[in-house]
C-alpha cells in the first residue's frame, strides 16, 4: 500500500516538472477575445481596461506574459486599488476571455477632528490633505497620524498623541476619517545641569546648545521651549563644542529628563566624561610640491601648543569665508582637483601630531566663459564685471568675486545667481554664469500733502540699466534719470536731469553729469540754486579692487532771499566746488547685504577763498557700514546684523564766510518734506534735531537686525533698530555722547516700478530741539535705503 502511494506521488511530480509539459504551456498563444471588469464600485470599467493597457485583439502567451504583468502594474500605480488580479474567464480554441478583478480603496465620507485646541481645524486640514470623496488607504491613515504629530512638534507639543481611524458608514465603501488628539503639554526648559565636567564651564556648555535653553525673565528674545528632536541635535553641537576646545574624547554618558506636569517644565541633567585636553605638537604637510610648507602653514594659522580645534582646522585648511585657507592656494591657481587628508596621531599623554597629505592633481585652465539668461543686459556689461577669463587658470576666488560683482549691479535675482563649472576634460573647464533678469528701472508719479509745502506732486523716472545707443531696449548699464517735484504756491520746486556712464571706453572709469534747478521756501530759508556738475571716478586695484576714487566739479548759482541765521546771508552768490571721495564696497548685495562692508570718505571744497566764486567752505563726511549674517534658514542667510556710523563736518574758510544753507546738516524724520538733504533719525519729526537753520557737525549711528521674508520676486525684509544721532552748531559745542536715541521696527520693500520704499514705527526717547518735548512714537514712510 505504501509503495503504491509513493509511486503515484513520484509520477505526479514527474508530470508537473516535466520540461516538455512546462514548455508547451508557456508557448501557447491566444488572442484576447474580450475583457470584463469585476469589483468596481467607483471606477468606470472602460477606464480600468484602458488604464491596464490591454485591448481586444492583443496576442498574449498563457499562463505567463509580460503584457499581463505590466497591466497589473499599471493598475497598481494608480493607487486606487487594494487588490488587482487578471483571471481567465474561458478559453475557446485560440481565443481567451479575461476578467480584471479589483478591490477599490474606500472613499472619505467626512473628516472629524476631536480635542484640538492649540492648532485650528483649518491648519490641521492642510496637514491632512484630504477632502470628502477622496480615496484613502490604511497606509495613508498612518501617514496622516505622523504628519499631525510632526505639526504638533513644530508647535512645541512633542508629546501629542494622535489616533486616526476609518469608521464605516451607512453608505457602502464610504468611511468617516476620525482623528482623536491628546495634545499634551508644551514643556519649557527650567534647568540644565552637567555632571562630570571638570574643565569646561557649565555656562559654556549650555551656550553650545542652539535650541534647548533656559530663559530668564529679561531674555524676551529667547525661547525656552523643549523639543526632543532639537534637543538631540543640540547634544551633537555639545560634542562639537567640546572637541573644538581640545577635548576630542569628550562623550555624553547619559542624560536624565524630569518632566514636571504641574509646572509644565523639564529639568535636564547630562552626565559627561571630558577626557584629556589635547594640544597641537607638530604639523606636517606631505605630498605638496607646488607650494612650500611655510606657505601652507601660514594659511593654516594654527600654532604649536594651542588646543586642538577640529572646526578651525577644517575651515583654515579646506575653506573659510575669506578664502584665506591653505587649499585656496591651489584652488586659486588652477588646481581644481586638489584635496587633502588629515591624520591625527596621538603622542605623549596630551598631544597630537597632524599629518596633512595633499593630492595636488592636474592644473586646469578655463576654456570659455558663458553667460545664460540675460534677456536685457548685454553680454559686454556682464563680462566687464567678471574676474574669470578664457585661457586663465581656474580660480575659485575669482568666481566668488565675479558673483558678488554681478550682485552689486542689482540687475539680477540674487537667489538664482549661481556659477556652474563644467568639465571639458581633465585639463579644461567651462564656466557658466546663470542669471535671471529683474527690472531696476523706477517710475514715479504722485500727489500728496506735506506740512511744509502744502499740496505736493512729483513725476520722474530712473533708468538704471540704460543704453544711449539703444534707448528703447536698454541693457547698456548706463544710468539716466529725470525728476520733477513741486509744492503748493511755488514754495518748493526742483527739476533735475542726470546721466552716468560707468565704464568709459570699456575701462572701469565712471563719467557723469547732472543738471538741476531748485526753489525752496521753508522758514527760515528762501533759496534758489541752479547748477550743473561733472564727476569722474575709477575702480582701483590697490589696496584691493573693492576700492575706488571719485572726483567732481560743481558750478552753482545761489540766490538766498531771506534768513536769520549767521551761517548764511541774503543775496546772490556763485559756487565753484571740487569734490573727491574714496570708498571701499565689498557688499554681496545692495538691497539686502548679508556680508561685507562699505566705507566712504568724501570731501567738498568751495574755492571762494582763492578767488574762484564767492562761496567758500570745506565739508567732509565719513560713513562706515558692516554686515554680518546671524542666522541661516535652509542654508540661505536670512537674519543679518547691520551696523552703520555717519560723521559730518563743515566749516568756512574765511571769517566772513556765508555757507549755502543746503550744505549744512539737518536731522530728524525721513527728510522727505524739506526739499533738501536731511539725515534721517527715526522716531523724531522732520528737522526736529539740531539748530533749525542747520548745523556744522553731525553724528548718527544705528544698528538693525534684519530678517528677509523674500528676495524674489519682490524683495522684502523686516527689521528692528536702535538709533542715535545729533547735530551741533559748531565743533566746540559738539558732544559725541549727547545723542538723541530711538528704537523701533520697520519694513523695507523693493518694488520694481517704484524702487525702495519702507515704513518704520519708532520711539524717540529724548526731547526734540524745536519743541522741548519727548518725541514718543512716530510712524514714518521713507524712500531709499
Amino acid at each position: 500500500m505504501k509503495i503504491r502511494i509513493i509511486l503515484r506521488l513520484f509520477l505526479l511530480l514527474l508530470l508537473l516538472f516535466s520540461p516538455n509539459w512546462t514548455f508547451s504551456q508557456v508557448q501557447k498563444t491566444y488572442t484576447i477575445a474580450d475583457i470584463s471588469v469585476e469589483g468596481n464600485t467607483f471606477s468606470d470599467p472602460h477606464t480600468i481596461i484602458s488604464l491596464s493597457g490591454l485591448n481586444r485583439g492583443d496576442v498574449i502567451t498563457f499562463p505567463y506574459d509580460a503584457k499581463l504583468q505590466k497591466a497589473i502594474k499599471n493598475l497598481w500605480n494608480r493607487k486606487q486599488f487594494s487588490d488587482v488580479q487578471i483571471l481567465v474567464d474561458k478559453i475557446s480554441e485560440n481565443f481567451i476571455f479575461l476578467t480584471i478583478k479589483i478591490k477599490e480603496y474606500p472613499r472619505v465620507s467626512d473628516i472629524t477632528i476631536k480635542n484640538n485646541k492649540k492648532i485650528s481645524k483649518e491648519d490641521l486640514m492642510k496637514v491632512i490633505n484630504k477632502n470628502r470623496g477622496d480615496i484613502i488607504s490604511k497606509y495613508e491613515v498612518y501617514q496622516i497620524e505622523q504628519r499631525i504629530k510632526r505639526k504638533y512638534k513644530e508647535e512645541g507639543l512633542p508629546f501629542a498623541i494622535v489616533k486616526a481611524k476609518l469608521n464605516p458608514t451607512d453608505k457602502p465603501d464610504y468611511f468617516e476619517l476620525e482623528i482623536e488628539i491628546d495634545e499634551g503639554f508644551k514643556y519649557k526648559v527650567k534647568s540644565i545641569t552637567f555632571v562630570g565636567n571638570q574643565n569646561l564651564r557649565e555656562d559654556d556648555l549650555k551656550e553650545a546648545f542652539k535650541e534647548t535653553k533656559t530663559k530668564h525673565w529679561w531674555q524676551f528674545w529667547r525661547s525656552a521651549k523643549f523639543e526632543p528632536d532639537k534637543y538631540k541635535e543640540d547634544k551633537e553641537l555639545l560634542l562639537n563644542y567640546a572637541r573644538n576646545n581640545g577635548f576630542i574624547d569628550f562623550e555624553i554618558l547619559g542624560d536624565t529628563i524630569i518632566y514636571d506636569d504641574n509646572e509644565k517644565v523639564v529639568n535636564i541633567k547630562i552626565f559627561v566624561n571630558e577626557g584629556k585636553k589635547y594640544f597641537i605638537r607638530n604639523i606636517y604637510f606631505l605630498g605638496n610640491t607646488v607650494f612650500p610648507n611655510e606657505a601652507l602653514l601660514r594659511r593654516l594659522d594654527i600654532s604649536k601648543g594651542e588646543p586642538f580645534n577640529q572646526e578651525k582646522l577644517q575651515q583654515n585648511l579646506n575653506g573659510n569665508k575669506e578664502n584665506t585657507d591653505a587649499m585656496s592656494l591651489y584652488f586659486d591657481n588652477g588646481y581644481l582637483f586638489a584635496r587633502s587628508e588629515i591624520q591625527e596621531i596621538r603622542v605623549e599623554p596630551d598631544s597630537l601630531d597632524l599629518y596633512i597629505r595633499v593630492y595636488e592633481g592636474n592644473r586646469v585652465t578655463i576654456r570659455k566663459v558663458e553667460i545664460v539668461g540675460n534677456t536685457k543686459t548685454k553680454d559686454k556689461v556682464i563680462r566687464r564685471e567678471l574676474y574669470t577669463y578664457p585661457g586663465d587658470y581656474f580660480n575659485r576666488s575669482a568666481i566668488i568675486k565675479s558673483v558678488r560683482a554681478l550682485g552689486l549691479l542689482n540687475y539680477f535675482n540674487p537667489e538664482t545667481l549661481r556659477p556652474d563649472v563644467k568639465m571639458v576634460d581633465n585639463t579644461k573647464v567651462d564656466i557658466v554664469y546663470q542669471v535671471e533678469e529683474r527690472s531696476t528701472d523706477t517710475f514715479n508719479a504722485s500727489i500728496g500733502f506735506a506740512g511744509s509745502f502744502g499740496l505736493t506732486g512729483a513725476i520722474g523716472f530712473s533708468f538704471n540699466n540704460f543704453s544711449l545707443l539703444e534707448p528703447l531696449k536698454g541693457g547698456g548699464g548706463q544710468l539716466f534719470n529725470f525728476n520733477l517735484e513741486f509744492g503748493q504756491a511755488n514754495r518748493y520746486r526742483t527739476i533735475s536731469l542726470g546721466f552716468t556712464e560707468p565704464w568709459l571706453f570699456d575701462e572701469p572709469t565712471t563719467l557723469g553729469f547732472n543738471l538741476y534747478d531748485t526753489r525752496i521756501i521753508y522758514n527760515p530759508i528762501d533759496l534758489r540754486r541752479t547748477g550743473f556738475g561733472i564727476n569722474i571716478g575709477r575702480r582701483l586695484r590697490w589696496p584691493d579692487d573693492y576700492f575706488r576714487v571719485d572726483g567732481g566739479i560743481r558750478i552753482q548759482r545761489n540766490n538766498v532771499g531771506s534768513g536769520y541765521s549767521s551761517y548764511y546771508r541774503p543775496g546772490i552768490s556763485t559756487e565753484f566746488t571740487i569734490s573727491e571721495s574714496i570708498s571701499r564696497i565689498s557688499l554681496d548685495n545692495i538691497f539686502f547685504p548679508t556680508s561685507g562692508s562699505r566705507f566712504t570718505w568724501s570731501n567738498d571744497l568751495a574755492l571762494g577763498a582763492v578767488g574762484i566764486g564767492t562761496t567758500d567752505f570745506f565739508k567732509t563726511q565719513l560713513r562706515f557700514e558692516i554686515n554680518q549674517t546671524v542666522m541661516k534658514i535652509n542654508e540661505l542667510p536670512r537674519v543679518v546684523l547691520n551696523v552703520t556710523s555717519n560723521w559730518g563736518y563743515i566749516t568756512g574758510l574765511k571769517t566772513d564766510t556765508s555757507i549755502n544753507p543746503i550744505e549744512l546738516f539737518f536731522m530728524g524724520g525721513t527728510g522727505l518734506s524739506s526739499g533738501f538733504p536731511v539725515t534721517p533719525l527715526r522716531g523724531y519729526p522732520d528737522q526736529s534735531i539740531g539748530p533749525r537753520a542747520g548745523g556744522k557737525v553731525l553724528a548718527r549711528h544705528f544698528a538693525e537686525l534684519r530678517f528677509a521674508v523674500s528676495l524674489d520676486p519682490m524683495p522684502i525684509y523686516f527689521y528692528g533698530f536702535l538709533e542715535a544721532g545729533n547735530v551741533w552748531s559748531s565743533l566746540d559745542r559738539t558732544d559725541p555722547f549727547n545723542l538723541k536715541r530711538s528704537a523701533g521696527v520697520g519694513v523695507q520693500i523693493f518694488l520694481q516700478a517704484l524702487g525702495i520704499i519702507g515704513f518704520s514705527y519708532g520711539y524717540g526717547f529724548d526731547k526734540t530741539d524745536d519743541t522741548g518735548q519727548i518725541s514718543g512714537w512716530r510712524f514714518l514712510f521713507h524712500i531709499g535705503q
